[in-house]
This record gives C-alpha cells, structure tokens and sequence, in this order.
C-alpha cells in the first residue's frame, strides 16, 4: 500500500506540474501530454532546489533540452514561483 500511495502522490504532482507548464505554454504545443516528460524531469528538482530562482535555471534547462529552445531564466521565474508555491508551500 505505502508503494502504492507514493506512486499516485508522485502521478498527483506531476501532472500538476505538468498543468502549470501547459497553461503557461512557452512553445505553443498542442496538448497537455507533451510536457509530460518535462515534468518527470522537474519533479524531483523542485523539491531539491533551494530556491525559486534555482527551480526557475533547472526548469530553463530541462525545457530547453527537451525542445532545443532558448528560454531564459527570467521567463521561467514566473512559471517556477506558481510550481514552487503549488508544491513546496
């Protein structure tokens, strides 16, 4: 059961991380699902950042190996500040 329990709360997080991303949607995709493994990847870091603006260079990062773009930092803090609030706070 504790197995169990751990995998729907890290499924809860992740898709919500995963909303968060989509309503913001820096590259215009289509559907909620193509930032799913882009959320996998956040997941852990927000909970081992030690900051907001630390979340917001790791979520810069990931993005823009995912999809070669060229975000920066600073149009990411936004996005980290709302994930950081709705899973750290």
């Amino acid at each position: 059961m504790k197995g169990q329990q751990w995998s729907t709360r890290f499924n809860d997080v992740k898709e919500t991380i995963q909303s968060i991303i989509y309503k913001w949607n820096p590259l215009s995709l289509h559907a909620p699902e193509e930032y799913e493994y882009e959320a996998t990847w956040i997941l852990p870091v927000v909970y081992k950042a030690p900051s907001v603006e630390s979340l917001a260079v790791e979520i810069t990062d990931i993005l823009n190996q995912s999809f070669n773009s060229t975000l920066t930092k600073e149009e990411c803090i936004g996005i980290a500040q709302q994930i950081w609030e709705q899973i750290r706070e």
